[in-house]
């Protein structure tokens, strides 16, 4: 007597498989180095995450999408700090004016003037500077973001007498 109960649960399990191996594979491609990508005739993401790793004692930059400056009308960094309170930058090209909210560390430093290219610089990068970085854009042309989640690495103690 055929079994066609079987056989219809194999072919939807089948099925299954192809979509979800299609799916996967395709979601896979539009990664490279942990950033995302787009084909040339797609439009361009609103909203990119990136995930940086930096050593402790290096410095580090974090860039905001690039857009025609006469386009611009203001620019965002929220700062989530994984164990300290966040801090907000923010540039509103009408007034060329800047405003700063939590932000002590002194480390952090952001070109925020219409001649500059708004990237966020750390220097030198802190244990404490682990967390989320987000790049608001506010243009013409549509808003942009642009995330990074910033892994801080430690080098082990013993690692100098090893090399």
């Amino acid at each position: 007597m055929p079994c066609t109960r079987g056989t219809s649960d194999l072919g939807w399990l089948l099925i299954l498989t192809v979509f979800f191996v299609a799916v996967f594979s395709s979601f896979n491609n539009s990664f490279v180095d942990g950033t995302q990508k787009t084909q040339s005739n797609s439009i361009p993401p609103q909203e990119v995450n990136t995930w940086r790793s930096v050593l402790v004692g290096t410095k580090a930059m974090l860039t905001c999408r690039p857009v025609p400056l006469e386009t611009l009308i203001g620019i965002t960094w929220k700062i989530i700090f994984r164990d300290n309170t966040s801090c907000t930058k923010a540039y509103r090209e009408d007034k060329n004016a800047t405003m700063e909210t939590n932000c002590t560390d002194k480390r952090i430093t952001w070109a925020s003037r219409a001649n500059q290219n708004f990237s966020l610089h750390i220097d030198p990068v802190a244990i404490t500077h682990d967390g989320y970085y987000m790049c608001k854009m506010a243009t013409s042309n549509g808003n942009f973001r642009h995330g990074y989640h910033l892994q801080v690495l430690v080098l082990p103690r013993d690692y100098h007498a090893f090399n």
